[in-house]
């Protein structure tokens, strides 16, 4: 018994060398040159309204009116309400079944596009439409098969990233609740059978331009589509990371649908979103000749029209760039909801490097 334990405890340290060891030997961001620099813009346009604690029953900061903001919480049935300045908080309760209720458990995530409520869940799969004000739910099921994204461009017309089980990849649907039709995209989305993993990203909407923009997290590259689906423009980021390294495994892997990385899954880019043609993108990389402390303690933007895809410069938000997750602009309003904090602005619109 003790000669199996003392080699057990050896397999033990072993296998904790070599994996210290791939961890410190592997190439790390933005400890090497990343291939490219950006151009820093004075960025003096926000002023800040206030800020309130990110606690844990808060899912996200899911829509807002000239005058509100709401939050979707980890209760499907309670929506929380403040103004800009997160004064004057009130609650929402939404007339949810408890049967509907038990069928969400966790898999779910909330937005308002007042005076509708959208409830993805996912993992039915199913969008589930009400009004803020109270009313019957309706809930419209789709074929199996979960959804990673997804956009209401209408209240009763939905773009989602979802699961065809037929490839094992994910690709965009048109949804329309009412007449219930569900349209393909047609080689829009680059697929590589490994359920999505690889080219995840975040979907952003310019109902201004009617077009949705797609950035990879972990690629270089953006592209944008119409309300149809039809592709319109491909575009690249600054930096030059144009391969993934996830793969499949092994031939047995594929037919498990089991998934590995060649290394560590290096995040290039992390939240994005639109205002007025302009397409801004959160980089998790540091330009070559970018000051280490600037980048590490602020939130680098960088800066691209919407139509030409070209690069327009960059500018930094004051905050840590590893606790942001999701950037918003309501109505001249920037929220940023971090891991700790959530925090408003009000944007100079005259003097903006948002324009």
């Amino acid at each position: 018994m003790r000669k199996a334990i003392i080699i057990l405890l050896s397999l033990f340290l072993s296998a904790v060398i070599i994996v210290t060891f791939l961890v410190k030997t592997a190439p790390l961001a933005n400890k090497v040159l990343n291939g490219f620099d950006r151009t820093i813009l004075p960025a003096s346009f926000l002023t800040p309204l206030g800020n309130m604690p990110a606690s844990d029953s808060i899912q996200l900061v899911s829509g807002a009116t000239p005058t509100q903001l709401f939050f979707s919480t980890t209760d499907p049935t309670l929506i929380l309400s403040t103004d800009y300045h997160f004064k004057h908080p009130r609650q929402i309760r939404l007339p949810l079944s408890q049967g509907l209720i038990d069928s969400l458990q966790t898999y779910f995530y909330t937005t308002i596009d007042s005076p509708y409520v959208h409830i993805y869940a996912y993992n039915l799969p199913a969008i589930i439409t009400l009004p803020l004000s109270g009313g019957t739910p309706q809930v419209f099921r789709l074929a199996p098969g979960g959804f990673s994204k997804a956009y209401a461009i209408a209240p009763d017309q939905f773009i989602l990233r979802k699961l065809d089980r037929k490839i094992f990849d994910q690709q965009f649907l048109k949804v329309n609740t009412t007449t219930h039709t569900i349209t393909v995209e047609k080689n829009l989305s680059t697929l590589h059978q490994d359920g999505g993993m690889s080219t995840d990203g975040t979907l952003i909407y310019d109902s201004a331009n009617k077009k949705l923009i797609y950035t990879y997290f972990y690629l270089n590259q953006f592209f944008s589509f119409d309300t149809s689906l039809q592709k319109l423009h491909d575009g690249h980021t600054i930096d030059t990371s144009s391969h993934s390294r996830f793969q499949l495994s092994d031939a047995t892997a594929r037919n498990e649908h089991v998934f590995t990385s060649q290394g560590p899954d290096q995040m290039v880019n992390n939240t994005s979103f639109v205002h007025k043609g302009k397409l801004f993108i959160h980089s998790l990389l540091k330009g070559d000749h970018e000051a280490e402390g600037k980048f590490s303690t602020n939130t680098a933007i960088d800066k691209y029209d919407v139509n030409t895809h070209q690069y327009l410069g960059s500018f930094y938000l004051p905050l840590r760039p590893e606790k942001v997750l999701r950037i918003q602009i309501f109505n001249d309003k920037m929220v940023i909801q971090c891991r700790d904090y959530i925090y408003s602005y009000a944007i100079n619109t005259r003097d903006s490097v948002l324009n």
